[in-house]
């Protein structure tokens, strides 16, 4: 078998401009456009009110699934219990609650990581007095804040980020 003709007409293919020996696409359906990325679903957080105290009464069983409650500072107390539990809109409008102590929760999204991690700002208001306080968590995993502390009891104020 004479290969030589076969190489001569690749060698001119390759040397001619605009000669491809790829299949060039003829008239007909054509692929559709991708799809554009998806917006991320709007994110919530769930704004936790718990109560520890020196008392009998062990971990709420609606906490049983935060094993952070269990490891100090919290753990010095040997009750806890769920003052209030509510979900606000998480996005870089200001959105806040009430919290029992006079005071209010302010939380705004800052920044959304590609690794998919949300870095809130939380603004605690009470009396004319501001504090902040900045955290990174990922999608479920709690950050947890103590508000007022005795050695009897306190006041922890967890954030929960629900996409």
């Amino acid at each position: 078998m004479n290969l030589r003709p076969l190489a001569t007409a690749l060698s001119l293919a390759f040397l001619t401009p605009g000669l491809s020996l790829a299949q060039q696409p003829g008239p007909g359906p054509s692929a559709p456009a991708p799809a554009p990325p998806s917006a991320p679903a709007a994110a919530r957080i769930e704004v936790l009110v718990l109560e520890a105290t020196a008392g009998a009464g062990g971990i709420a069983p609606s906490l049983a699934s935060l094993p952070q409650l269990r490891q100090p500072p919290f753990s010095a107390y040997s009750q806890i219990t769920v003052v209030s539990r509510t979900t606000l809109p998480l996005s870089s409008t200001p959105t806040s609650t009430a919290l029992p102590n006079s005071s209010t929760a302010g939380v705004v999204l800052t920044s959304r990581g590609a690794d998919g991690r949300f870095t809130v700002d939380v603004t605690f208001t009470q009396g004319g007095r501001a504090s902040r306080i900045e955290f990174v968590a990922g999608a479920g995993e709690p950050f947890f804040t103590v508000r007022s502390s005795r050695p009897e009891r306190a006041l922890i104020i967890g954030f929960i980020v629900r996409p």
